[in-house]
């Protein structure tokens, strides 16, 4: 059930979306104009600036038939890097090995973080992405695109911070009891 959750919850990252009224994208790689405020501006608290990690994999190794490791049966991560300067980054990645087939997903978004202190809330609104899909033995469907104008969705997201700053869980309104990410660093 809690495997159920967590994709659940990556795919609803990727796709479920709250907008709100007309606010302009924000591309961070321009001096645009700045995010909307809900009450925390740009301005991103010290204790959510950092990488933030969801992570699990399968204890369960292949190798395939020359002997060669193949990979983990099955992996899913979901981590956010939120930049002191209102910009953060997203990666999702999920895998699976099945028959000596792996199959991969890797979505990449960056943009705009407008946090809300008084709230515990923040918006992020991507300006840009990409889908990467790897399929080992179907090669001629792998795929590398941007993202779609269509895809890059604002979501609201509640977030808690530990003491010692170890880790946050953020939730949104399709997974109220959220998932629990780690500080991590690379």
């Amino acid at each position: 059930m809690k495997m159920h959750l967590i994709a659940l919850f990556a795919l609803v990252t990727l796709s479920v979306a709250c907008k709100q009224g007309n606010e302009p994208v924000i591309d961070p790689s321009t001096d645009g104009p700045s995010a909307p405020s809900t009450g925390g501006g740009s301005r991103i608290p010290s204790e959510l600036v950092g990488k933030w990690s969801y992570g699990t994999f399968s204890p369960t190794n292949f190798w395939d038939y020359n002997g060669v490791y193949a990979g983990n049966a099955y992996e899913q991560a979901l981590v956010f890097d939120f930049h002191a300067d209102g910009t953060y980054e997203q990666y999702v990645i999920n895998s699976v090995m099945s028959y000596n087939c792996r199959t991969e997903a890797y979505s990449y978004f960056k943009g705009r973080i407008t946090v809300n202190e008084s709230n515990h809330s923040f918006v992020i609104t991507p300006t840009g992405g990409n889908y990467r899909g790897y399929y080992s033995c179907a090669p001629k469907s792998n795929i590398k695109r941007d993202a779609k104008q269509s895809e890059l969705k604002q979501e609201t997201m509640n977030y808690q911070v530990e003491s010692g700053k170890a880790g946050i869980k953020l939730s949104d309104a399709e997974a109220p009891q959220g998932v629990r990410l780690k500080a991590i660093s690379w």
